[in-house]
């Protein structure tokens, strides 16, 4: 489902799509894709891209990706949000973790913008 927006021949129409389409490129090693879905403006953009991009490729690789759970979403014209649970595991051990994210579309883009607060 998410292999179109990878390879650029099409853009995810929401904030879910948008945010299924980062995990699997987490799982699948796409670092080049977080970087470009990621909001230059938010808070989880950083200036020095390759240091960046070796981050991210080093998080794909260090966990093993099990499964994605969509526990809530809406979106406007310009601003969604999505609440998940990304299953994740590491050296056998459950690493799976919550977080309610806000996007923004910028361009007519869905992009990453970071985490709300509201999770603990």
């Amino acid at each position: 489902c998410c292999r179109p927006y990878h390879r650029g021949e099409g853009l995810p129409t929401t904030p879910e799509a948008l945010m299924r389409s980062r995990y699997s490129a987490y799982a699948k090693g796409l670092a080049a894709y977080i970087l470009e879905t990621t909001d230059p403006n938010g808070p989880m953009h950083q200036e020095d891209r390759e240091s960046w991009r070796e981050g991210v490729a080093r998080f794909g690789q260090d966990y093993d990706f099990v499964g994605l759970r969509i526990l809530e979403q809406g979106f406007g014209d310009d601003e969604g949000h999505v609440r998940f649970v990304a299953h994740l595991e590491q050296s056998g051990h459950d690493a799976s973790f919550e977080e309610h994210s806000r996007f923004v579309r910028r361009d007519g883009r869905w992009l990453y913008h970071g985490t709300l607060d509201d999770v603990g």
